[in-house]
């Protein structure tokens, strides 16, 4: 099984994002959205989220990325030429909790989740930011996300904050990690990665 996992994770290719990839992206944010979030948050909100209006808010994004450089960046993962993930990070105009950069998403398919596909989009994203002059990452998390808070601990990230916030009127809680220094993110990737394929 672990042979087939490596397998399937060497198959997945990262690029940066289109305006074509809109469509792809607001489906597997919705459908990650609704493995992760059932029971986390109301039903029908969940069930009341719009593919067309995703669709609308990344095409508006990715129609910015030319005149934005590299200070916002997008990546999907492909296999077999299917999107099954993507990430996204901008720098920050004024620094928030110290950090310069943030990492805005991170979204897999429910079954491409915990094959290391995460990791490599956050370290392109990271890497990505670091070329445009920021050191540091903050990145926001549903406090009741238990997978995704585990995630960004492995990946070395502090926590710095938990705060109350309003989400299209639900009142939630949500946790700010963060690193001071992006090359204690990448050596986490790498380390992780290289403990993977020991085993």
């Amino acid at each position: 099984m672990m042979n087939e996992t490596m397998s399937s994770i060497k198959e997945v290719s990262l690029r940066h994002a289109t305006v074509a990839d809109a469509a792809a992206i607001a489906a597997v944010r919705i459908d990650s959205w609704l493995a992760t979030y059932r029971g986390v948050m109301p039903d029908a909100f969940l069930d009341g989220m719009k593919l067309e209006d995703s669709v609308v808010h990344w095409r508006t994004i990715l129609e910015a990325l030319p005149a934005a450089g590299e200070r916002i960046c997008v990546f999907v993962a492909e296999s077999g030429g299917v999107i099954i993930g993507f990430a996204s990070g901008m720098l920050l105009a004024q620094p928030k909790r110290g950090m310069g950069a943030e990492l805005t998403a991170v979204y897999l398919l429910p079954e491409w989740q915990r094959a290391g596909i995460g990791r490599r989009l956050v370290q392109k994203v990271a890497r990505t930011l670091q070329a445009q002059g920021s050191d540091s990452l903050l990145v926001w998390v549903i406090a009741d996300n238990t997978m995704a808070r585990n995630f960004y601990e492995e990946l070395g990230g502090a926590l710095l904050v938990k705060q109350k916030f309003n989400w299209d009127g639900l009142e939630l809680m949500e946790a700010g990690y963060g690193w001071q220094n992006l090359s204690v993110l990448m050596a986490s990737v790498n380390a992780i990665r290289s403990s993977a394929s020991l085993h």
